[in-house]
């Protein structure tokens, strides 16, 4: 389950001829199909901020810090909150009232893969990195559609987006959020 959880880890950024937004608020449907082509659908709301900052050193240099903040709502099958800063991810399972932590170490570093997409249709662009294909589309908009790959255990993951709203001007950042449980086992991961 941790590595399923990381590798849902997204980090959003700039790439290819693919524009992503500061922020965005969508729905969400996830198709996990492991090798015996036994499935799972996941469905809920995911949350995506990216704030620039220009940190400047004693010198004078300037250097451009960028932060991403998301939060994944699953609400079927199960009730499941995931936050992340891009270095720790939270996992909060109310159907079990347990809340996990951990270490981010090796999850879907989207940027990255968008650094090196190549456009292979009119929406859709092709990734291969850290010996991962990722297929993108866009969609008529050239808004975030869908993203399709195998994760290192095997697993075809299939995430498509709907309702996407680029660029919210009511943002509010308190839905990014991951409120903690008083009375919720925590597991340290």
């Amino acid at each position: 389950m941790k590595k399923l959880l990381l590798i849902l880890v997204c980090t959003i950024g700039i790439g290819a001829n693919i524009s992503l937004p500061d922020n965005f608020i969508t729905d969400f449907n996830q198709t996990i199909t492991n090798d015996k082509d036994k499935e799972i659908k996941y469905y809920g709301s995911v949350v995506f901020k990216q704030e620039k900052e220009i940190l400047v050193s004693e010198n004078g240099t300037q250097q451009e810090v960028v932060s991403k903040l998301f939060k994944w709502n699953y609400k079927k099958p199960t009730d499941k909150e995931v936050c992340s800063d891009g270095i720790q991810l939270i996992v909060i399972d109310h159907d079990l009232e347990q809340v996990s932590r951990y270490l981010i170490d090796d999850g879907l570093d989207l940027q990255k893969v968008l650094e090196v997409a190549q456009q292979i249709s009119n929406r859709d662009y092709k990734a291969v990195y850290k010996d991962v294909e990722y297929l993108i589309t866009l969609d008529n908009n050239g808004k975030l559609k869908k993203i399709f790959y195998t994760d290192s255990l095997d697993n075809r993951v299939k995430i498509v987006f709907s309702n996407m709203q680029y660029n919210s001007k009511n943002f509010d950042d308190k839905s990014l959020e991951c409120a903690v449980p008083d009375d919720y086992d925590t597991i340290e991961g």
